[in-house]
């Protein structure tokens, strides 16, 4: 699998990355349904919370795009491959100079017509919450003017629904082995209207106007989660018809 140049997929890798993707949560046996707006076509900035690795494989098999993951990713068997395969942008959080490197990298990958899923969070959470977003890397999308699309994540399954969450204590091997356990299993994505991000030049103006998207789009999100990210299914609904959403 190759990239074309700026990084940008070649479309054989987005399918192939979106057929293993599929794979992978048909293993899992985890339903996903898109339901709310369409994806936005051409570059648009995706933010999402952020409860498991399961939300990058949800969102992968559902629509075409790339991420912002971190660096330690990069080093996972066949996952790092398939990920330099789509043109993720890599970043090292414990580094802040980092953010100065890849915000060129995001930008440039907005400018070429891609969608770039990105989670402000910074981290994953045990669902119960969503952290305050991080602004700094929507300026890849307030400079050019580039559209932000909010999805709000959830999770449901019977049983112990709660290991659906991974919040990195955990090995990726022990996240699998319990999903495997779990039934009637499903991640639900629900997409919000893109919402407009005015090219701006000047560099206060921009940090006004990306704290402002950060915080439009976590209110948005929260108020879809709700309490809780990641739901127990109740006995008598497993096994209930998905509608009025694109599931498969």
């Amino acid at each position: 699998m190759t990239t074309r140049q700026h990084g940008v997929p070649h479309p054989a890798a987005m399918r192939i990355v979106r057929m293993l993707s599929r794979s992978v949560l048909r293993v899992l046996r985890i339903r996903v349904q898109w339901q709310g707006a369409e994806p936005v076509s051409g570059g648009a900035l995706l933010v999402a919370n952020h409860f498991s690795w399961l939300d990058i494989v949800a969102v992968l098999a559902s629509t075409d795009c790339s991420f912002v993951a971190k660096r330690e990713v990069r080093r996972w068997p066949i996952v790092g491959r398939c990920a330099e395969a789509i043109g993720v942008v890599w970043i090292d959080r414990s580094r802040k100079r980092d953010l100065l490197r890849s915000l060129p990298l995001l930008r440039e990958r907005l400018a070429a017509g891609q969608r770039v899923l990105l989670f402000p969070e910074g981290t994953t959470t045990d669902g119960r919450t969503v952290l305050p977003f991080r602004s700094a890397l929507y300026d890849a999308a307030v400079w050019p003017g580039v559209p932000v699309q909010a999805l709000a994540l959830t999770a449901s399954a019977r049983g112990n629904a709660r290991v659906l969450s991974w919040t990195g204590r955990d090995t990726l091997l022990g996240s699998l082995t319990r999903l495997l356990r779990l039934r009637d299993a499903r991640v639900d994505i629900t997409a919000l209207p893109a919402m407009s991000a005015t090219a701006v030049d000047s560099r206060a103006a921009r940090r006004q106007a990306r704290r402002w998207l950060a915080c439009q789009t976590r209110a948005a999100i929260v108020q879809l989660v709700g309490r809780d990210a990641i739901r127990a299914v109740p006995r008598e609904a497993t096994g209930a018809a998905l509608t009025d959403a694109s599931a498969w």
